[in-house]
C-alpha cells in the first residue's frame, strides 16, 4: 500500500477489492448455476422394464417361437408352450432376484386371456400390495404392451397381445 499523500491510498487498491469482490460474486453464481444441472438420483426403472420386455420378445431363450426345422428365433413371437415360469427364471437370473418381479398375459385378438406365467412370482406377491404408494419402500407398476404372433405347436394361431406387468421397488 502506498500513499498519495495524507488523505488518500493509490486507486489501484480500491480497484483490487472491487475486483475481487465481483470475482467471488462470480465464481459464486456459476457454482450455483452448475449445481442446479446436476442430478442427485437417476431413475432408470423405464429403461430396466423396456430392456427386461425386448428380451422377453426377442431372446431365443424366452418366449419367442423357434422354429424346430430351421433353429431360427422369430422376433415378435410368440410360443403359447413357452409361456412358463420355469422359462421365465431360466431366461432371466438377476442375482438376488429382488430387482424385478413381473406378471406375463398373453391375450388372443378378443382380448381373451389365454396364458399367464410369473417371473420372481414369489416378490412379485409381496410388492403387489404396494403399487401406487410414495416412499422408498413402495413399489413402481410398469406395464408393457406389444402385439405379437402367437404360435402353438408350431402353428401360427393368430394374433395377439403380450400383457408384461413389472414390479420394480423404488431406491
Amino acid at each position: 500500500m502506498r500513499r498519495i499523500n495524507k488523505k488518500g491510498y493509490e486507486i489501484s487498491i480500491m480497484l483490487f477489492i472491487i475486483w475481487t469482490i465481483m470475482l467471488v460474486c462470480v465464481l459464486l453464481i456459476v457454482s450455483i448455476f452448475a449445481s442446479s444441472f446436476i442430478k442427485q438420483e437417476t431413475d432408470i426403472r423405464d429403461a430396466e422394464a423396456r430392456v427386461f420386455a425386448n428380451r422377453l420378445i426377442y431372446s431365443p431363450s424366452s418366449i419367442s417361437y423357434t422354429d424346430s426345422d430351421l433353429g431360427r428365433t422369430y422376433p415378435g413371437t410368440v410360443d403359447i408352450a413357452r409361456v412358463e415360469k420355469s422359462v421365465l427364471e431360466r431366461a432371466f437370473s438377476y442375482d438376488g432376484n429382488e430387482i424385478i418381479a413381473a406378471k406375463v398375459s398373453l391375450k388372443n385378438s378378443a382380448g381373451i386371456t389365454i396364458k399367464e406365467a410369473f417371473y420372481n412370482d414369489l416378490w412379485y406377491y409381496r410388492w403387489e400390495p404396494l403399487i401406487g404408494k410414495k416412499g422408498s419402500g413402495a413399489v413402481s407398476e410398469i406395464v408393457e404392451k406389444r402385439h405379437v404372433a402367437i404360435y402353438d405347436n408350431d402353428e401360427l394361431k393368430g394374433s395377439g397381445e403380450l400383457v408384461i406387468q413389472l414390479l420394480i421397488p423404488n431406491a
